[in-house]
C-alpha cells in the first residue's frame, strides 16, 4: 500500500504551501478585528483571492486592498521561485447558510435573554403618552409592559 505522501499530488502541496504562506502575511497586515472574517482563498494568474464571512469585511477589504498588494509585493519580491508575483487582489463574500433548527434555537435563546429596566420601561410609557401617532404609541406601551413582566419578580 502507498503512503499518504505517495498518494497526494506534489502540486496541491506546493499549493497550499503557498496559501500558507499568503495567509500568514496577510494576518501580518491586517487589523486584529479583520482576522476571523477573511481566508485567503486560491492564487491563481497572479491574483489572490480572498473570502469574508459578510458584505461588511468585504467592503473593508477593498478599501484596504491597494496597502495588501503593496505589502504583499514588498515581502514576495526577492522569493520569485517560491511565490508568484501578485497584481490583483480579489475579494468576495461567501456566505454561510446557518442551521435552521440550531438558529432557531439560538434567536428563542437570545429572546429570553433581552431585558430592559424598569426604568427604561417607566421612559417608553411616558413617551407614548406623548405621542399622537396610535400604531407608534401602542407600539412604545406594548414593549413596556413586557418590560414590566420580565422584570418583575416571580411570586
Amino acid at each position: 500500500m502507498k503512503s499518504i505522501n505517495d498518494q497526494i499530488n506534489p502540486e496541491f502541496v506546493i499549493q497550499a504551501k503557498k496559501l500558507a504562506q499568503f495567509s500568514r502575511l496577510l494576518h501580518r497586515i491586517l487589523p486584529p478585528e479583520c482576522h476571523g472574517h477573511v481566508e485567503v482563498a486560491n492564487i491563481r494568474d497572479q491574483n489572490l483571492m480572498l473570502i469574508t464571512d459578510s458584505p461588511v469585511w468585504t467592503t473593508k477589504l477593498r478599501q484596504l486592498s491597494p496597502q495588501i498588494l503593496q505589502f504583499l509585493q514588498s515581502n514576495t519580491a526577492g522569493d520569485a521561485s517560491k511565490s508568484p508575483v501578485i497584481h490583483h487582489v480579489q475579494i468576495s463574500t461567501r456566505y454561510h447558510a446557518p442551521d435552521s433548527s440550531r438558529q432557531q434555537a439560538l434567536n428563542k435563546k437570545d429572546l429570553h435573554k433581552l431585558q430592559i429596566s424598569e426604568k427604561t420601561a417607566t421612559m417608553l410609557a411616558q413617551s407614548a403618552d406623548s405621542i399622537e401617532h396610535e400604531p407608534l404609541r401602542s407600539a412604545l406601551l406594548k414593549l413596556a409592559s413586557h418590560a414590566n413582566k420580565q422584570n418583575k419578580p416571580e411570586k
